[in-house]
């Protein structure tokens, strides 16, 4: 099978008449067929998803990772998010007006998790308090900078209670802001 490096500048104009005649499933999407980019971006997609699924495997929901480990799944996931939802108006509305196109991700931006869930929530605890920065997170919804020291409280209080008052934490720490705050000043009252 010939590839369309190999064939002749009529040939080529021709298959380039043909693709630009054929309706395109994502009207808005500017398409030049002379550019590989998406077939190189699916090489890397599809790799990205079979090491996400073989990581996916090897995990434990318990299981120790090393700060920077910990990191890097986060930003690949940020990153990966910021294309998806990019893409995804591109291809629905076109490029005007597209508000993930100026984005630019800094990387001393703090990153945001949606934590819903305290099994969610406590290995992230820990994150912040072993790696010493504060951290931005969504708990449902309400939003909260978590500080180091304030992580570690948490972290260490939540381990130390017996079945029936985790689950009454894991409620409270959801419920508000204030509730959320109010879990803070409980923890370290009972450090002190």
């Amino acid at each position: 099978m010939k590839k369309f490096k190999d064939l002749s500048a009529t040939a080529k104009k021709e298959v380039k008449e043909h693709y630009n005649s054929v309706p395109h499933q994502h009207p808005h999407m500017k398409m030049n067929y002379d550019d590989v980019e998406g077939r190189m971006a699916k090489q890397s997609l599809y790799k990205l998803h079979k090491y996400s699924r073989e990581l996916f495997e090897m995990l434990d929901d318990h299981t120790e990772l090393e700060a920077w480990v910990q990191d890097k799944i986060s930003r690949a996931c940020s990153y990966i998010s910021s294309v998806k939802h990019f893409l995804e108006y591109e291809m629905d509305h076109g490029s005007e007006d597209n508000p993930y196109e100026e984005f630019e991700y800094d990387d001393d931006q703090d990153m945001i998790e949606d934590v819903h869930h305290i099994d969610d929530l406590i290995p992230l605890l820990k994150q912040i308090y072993k790696v010493q920065e504060s951290h931005k997170i969504n708990l449902k919804d309400v939003q909260v900078i978590v500080e180091p020291d304030d992580a570690g409280v948490l972290y260490e209080t939540y381990k130390k209670l017996n079945d029936e008052n985790k689950k009454e934490f894991s409620k409270k720490i959801f419920e508000s802001k204030e509730d959320f705050w109010n879990m803070v000043s409980f923890s370290r009252s009972r450090g002190e």
